[in-house]
Protein backbone atom coordinates (compact mmCIF):
# COMPACT_ATOMS: atom_id res chain seq x y z
CA UNK A 1 0.00 0.00 0.00
CA UNK A 2 1.27 3.46 -0.90
CA UNK A 3 0.66 6.19 1.67
CA UNK A 4 1.61 9.87 1.67
CA UNK A 5 0.23 12.33 4.24
CA UNK A 6 0.77 15.73 5.78
CA UNK A 7 -0.62 17.21 9.03
CA UNK A 8 -0.86 20.76 10.33
CA UNK A 9 1.78 21.21 13.05
CA UNK A 10 2.50 17.48 12.58
CA UNK A 11 -0.51 16.59 14.75
CA UNK A 12 -2.71 13.63 13.81
CA UNK A 13 -5.56 14.80 16.08
CA UNK A 14 -8.74 16.11 14.50
CA UNK A 15 -9.79 19.51 15.80
CA UNK A 16 -12.42 22.24 15.58
CA UNK A 17 -11.10 25.77 15.22
CA UNK A 18 -13.27 28.83 14.52
CA UNK A 19 -10.55 31.42 14.91
CA UNK A 20 -10.34 31.78 11.11
CA UNK A 21 -12.83 31.26 8.28
CA UNK A 22 -11.03 28.24 6.81
CA UNK A 23 -8.20 26.07 8.12
CA UNK A 24 -6.68 22.97 6.54
CA UNK A 25 -5.83 20.31 9.11
CA UNK A 26 -4.47 17.41 7.10
CA UNK A 27 -4.30 15.85 3.66
CA UNK A 28 -3.14 12.57 2.21
CA UNK A 29 -3.45 9.79 -0.31
CA UNK A 30 -3.83 6.00 -0.22
CA UNK A 31 -3.21 3.56 -3.03
CA UNK A 32 -4.14 -0.09 -2.52
CA UNK A 33 -2.94 -2.96 -4.67
CA UNK A 34 -1.92 -5.97 -2.60
CA UNK A 35 -3.29 -4.81 0.76
CA UNK A 36 -6.56 -6.80 1.13
CA UNK A 37 -8.64 -4.22 3.01
CA UNK A 38 -8.38 -0.77 4.57
CA UNK A 39 -11.39 -0.05 6.83
CA UNK A 40 -12.34 3.14 8.67
CA UNK A 41 -14.95 3.27 11.40
CA UNK A 42 -15.69 6.42 13.39
CA UNK A 43 -19.17 6.00 14.94
CA UNK A 44 -19.15 9.58 16.22
CA UNK A 45 -17.44 11.02 13.17
CA UNK A 46 -14.80 13.72 13.42
CA UNK A 47 -14.75 17.30 14.68
CA UNK A 48 -13.80 18.66 11.27
CA UNK A 49 -14.97 18.36 7.67
CA UNK A 50 -13.56 15.77 5.29
CA UNK A 51 -13.51 15.39 1.52
CA UNK A 52 -12.53 12.06 -0.01
CA UNK A 53 -11.73 12.07 -3.73
CA UNK A 54 -11.73 8.65 -5.40
CA UNK A 55 -9.38 8.74 -8.35
CA UNK A 56 -9.26 4.99 -9.12
CA UNK A 57 -11.21 1.89 -8.15
CA UNK A 58 -14.05 2.51 -5.72
CA UNK A 59 -14.93 2.94 -2.06
CA UNK A 60 -17.57 1.11 -0.02
CA UNK A 61 -19.41 3.64 2.17
CA UNK A 62 -22.05 3.16 4.85
CA UNK A 63 -23.98 6.44 5.19
CA UNK A 64 -26.21 6.95 8.25
CA UNK A 65 -26.39 3.19 8.98
CA UNK A 66 -23.54 0.71 9.28
CA UNK A 67 -25.62 -1.93 7.51
CA UNK A 68 -26.21 0.13 4.37
CA UNK A 69 -23.57 0.07 1.66
CA UNK A 70 -23.07 2.54 -1.16
CA UNK A 71 -20.34 1.77 -3.68
CA UNK A 72 -18.82 5.05 -4.85
CA UNK A 73 -16.70 4.71 -8.01
CA UNK A 74 -13.79 6.78 -9.26
CA UNK A 75 -14.65 10.29 -10.36
CA UNK A 76 -16.68 11.09 -7.25
CA UNK A 77 -16.00 12.91 -4.01
CA UNK A 78 -17.55 12.13 -0.65
CA UNK A 79 -18.13 15.00 1.77
CA UNK A 80 -18.41 14.36 5.51
CA UNK A 81 -19.56 17.03 7.94
CA UNK A 82 -18.54 17.14 11.62
CA UNK A 83 -19.88 14.37 13.86
CA UNK A 84 -21.35 12.32 11.00
CA UNK A 85 -20.96 8.55 11.17
CA UNK A 86 -17.93 7.50 9.13
CA UNK A 87 -17.74 3.89 8.06
CA UNK A 88 -16.08 2.93 4.80
CA UNK A 89 -13.72 0.37 3.33
CA UNK A 90 -11.25 0.21 0.46
CA UNK A 91 -10.27 -3.16 -1.02
CA UNK A 92 -7.03 -4.12 -2.71
CA UNK A 93 -8.87 -6.09 -5.38
CA UNK A 94 -10.51 -2.82 -6.50
CA UNK A 95 -7.06 -1.20 -6.82
CA UNK A 96 -8.50 1.83 -5.08
CA UNK A 97 -6.69 5.14 -4.97
CA UNK A 98 -8.04 8.07 -2.95
CA UNK A 99 -7.03 11.53 -1.80
CA UNK A 100 -8.47 13.05 1.35
CA UNK A 101 -8.40 16.40 3.10
CA UNK A 102 -9.65 17.57 6.50
CA UNK A 103 -10.56 21.18 7.19
CA UNK A 104 -12.34 23.36 9.75
CA UNK A 105 -13.12 27.03 10.37
CA UNK A 106 -15.83 29.54 11.24
CA UNK A 107 -17.17 29.92 7.69
CA UNK A 108 -16.87 26.42 6.21
CA UNK A 109 -20.60 25.89 5.78
CA UNK A 110 -21.03 29.09 3.78
CA UNK A 111 -17.92 28.39 1.72
CA UNK A 112 -19.25 24.96 0.78
CA UNK A 113 -22.59 26.49 -0.22
CA UNK A 114 -20.73 29.06 -2.31
CA UNK A 115 -19.02 26.31 -4.27
CA UNK A 116 -22.13 24.23 -4.89
CA UNK A 117 -22.16 21.76 -2.01
CA UNK A 118 -25.65 21.79 -0.44
CA UNK A 119 -26.37 20.45 3.02
CA UNK A 120 -27.10 16.74 3.48
CA UNK A 121 -25.74 15.62 0.09
CA UNK A 122 -22.60 13.56 0.46
CA UNK A 123 -21.58 12.23 -2.96
CA UNK A 124 -20.73 14.54 -5.86
CA UNK A 125 -19.65 13.47 -9.33
CA UNK A 126 -16.70 15.63 -10.39
CA UNK A 127 -14.95 13.30 -12.83
CA UNK A 128 -11.30 12.29 -12.75
CA UNK A 129 -8.72 14.95 -13.44
CA UNK A 130 -4.97 15.28 -13.12
CA UNK A 131 -5.61 18.86 -11.97
CA UNK A 132 -7.30 17.61 -8.78
CA UNK A 133 -4.42 15.27 -8.03
CA UNK A 134 -1.82 18.00 -8.52
CA UNK A 135 -3.64 20.28 -6.07
CA UNK A 136 -3.86 17.52 -3.47
CA UNK A 137 -0.15 16.77 -3.89
CA UNK A 138 0.74 20.44 -3.42
CA UNK A 139 -1.33 20.57 -0.23
CA UNK A 140 0.46 17.49 1.14
CA UNK A 141 3.86 19.04 0.35
CA UNK A 142 2.90 22.33 2.04
CA UNK A 143 1.87 20.44 5.17
CA UNK A 144 5.11 18.46 5.19
CA UNK A 145 7.51 21.35 4.55
CA UNK A 146 5.83 24.06 6.67
CA UNK A 147 7.40 26.92 4.71
CA UNK A 148 6.68 30.60 5.35
CA UNK A 149 2.96 31.45 5.13
CA UNK A 150 2.12 27.83 4.41
CA UNK A 151 -1.17 27.94 6.33
CA UNK A 152 -2.37 30.75 4.06
CA UNK A 153 -1.18 28.80 1.02
CA UNK A 154 -3.13 25.76 2.23
CA UNK A 155 -6.35 27.79 2.29
CA UNK A 156 -5.69 29.12 -1.23
CA UNK A 157 -5.05 25.60 -2.52
CA UNK A 158 -8.20 24.23 -0.88
CA UNK A 159 -10.25 27.03 -2.43
CA UNK A 160 -8.61 26.23 -5.78
CA UNK A 161 -9.70 22.62 -5.35
CA UNK A 162 -13.27 23.57 -4.40
CA UNK A 163 -13.52 25.94 -7.37
CA UNK A 164 -12.30 23.20 -9.71
CA UNK A 165 -14.93 20.82 -8.33
CA UNK A 166 -17.60 23.51 -8.62
CA UNK A 167 -16.74 24.22 -12.26
CA UNK A 168 -17.07 20.56 -13.12
CA UNK A 169 -20.36 20.23 -11.24
CA UNK A 170 -21.68 23.32 -13.04
CA UNK A 171 -20.45 22.09 -16.41
CA UNK A 172 -22.22 18.75 -15.95
CA UNK A 173 -25.44 20.58 -15.07
CA UNK A 174 -25.18 22.81 -18.15
CA UNK A 175 -24.47 19.85 -20.45
CA UNK A 176 -27.45 17.99 -19.02
CA UNK A 177 -29.74 20.96 -19.60
CA UNK A 178 -28.41 21.38 -23.14
CA UNK A 179 -29.10 17.71 -23.82
CA UNK A 180 -32.65 17.96 -22.48
CA UNK A 181 -33.29 21.11 -24.53
CA UNK A 182 -32.08 19.31 -27.65
CA UNK A 183 -34.36 16.34 -26.93
CA UNK A 184 -37.26 18.71 -26.37
CA UNK A 185 -36.69 20.32 -29.78
CA UNK A 186 -36.45 16.92 -31.46
CA UNK A 187 -39.64 15.70 -29.81
CA UNK A 188 -41.59 18.86 -30.69
CA UNK A 189 -40.48 18.57 -34.33
CA UNK A 190 -41.36 14.87 -34.49
CA UNK A 191 -44.81 15.27 -32.96
CA UNK A 192 -45.57 18.33 -35.10
CA UNK A 193 -44.62 16.57 -38.33
CA UNK A 194 -46.51 13.40 -37.40
CA UNK A 195 -49.56 14.87 -35.66
CA UNK A 196 -51.92 12.88 -37.91
CA UNK A 197 -50.18 9.58 -37.19
CA UNK A 198 -50.87 7.10 -34.39
CA UNK A 199 -47.71 7.73 -32.39
CA UNK A 200 -46.75 5.17 -29.77
CA UNK A 201 -45.32 7.24 -26.93
CA UNK A 202 -43.75 4.21 -25.24
CA UNK A 203 -41.83 3.24 -28.37
CA UNK A 204 -40.67 6.78 -29.10
CA UNK A 205 -39.54 7.38 -25.52
CA UNK A 206 -37.63 4.08 -25.53
CA UNK A 207 -35.95 5.00 -28.82
CA UNK A 208 -34.62 8.21 -27.23
CA UNK A 209 -33.70 6.66 -23.90
CA UNK A 210 -36.10 8.93 -22.04
CA UNK A 211 -39.04 8.35 -19.72
CA UNK A 212 -42.62 8.20 -20.99
CA UNK A 213 -43.69 10.84 -18.46
CA UNK A 214 -41.13 13.28 -19.89
CA UNK A 215 -42.56 12.93 -23.41
CA UNK A 216 -46.08 13.26 -22.09
CA UNK A 217 -45.00 16.64 -20.73
CA UNK A 218 -43.62 17.56 -24.15
CA UNK A 219 -47.04 16.93 -25.70
CA UNK A 220 -48.56 19.53 -23.38
CA UNK A 221 -46.48 22.21 -25.12
CA UNK A 222 -47.90 21.31 -28.56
Amino acid sequence: MYLNTGYLNHSHMDFKDKSRPLIVGSCGTYRLSRHPKLPTYRPRGRLDYQIIYITAGCGHFHFDNVNNETIVPAGNIVLYRPKELQKYEYYGEDKTEVYWIHFTGSNVKNILHQYGFPDKERVFQVGTSNEYEQIFKRIIIELQRCQDNYEEMLVLLLRHLLISFHRELTREHILKNEYLDHEMDNAVTFFSENYNQNINIDDYAASRGMSVSWFECVKLFL
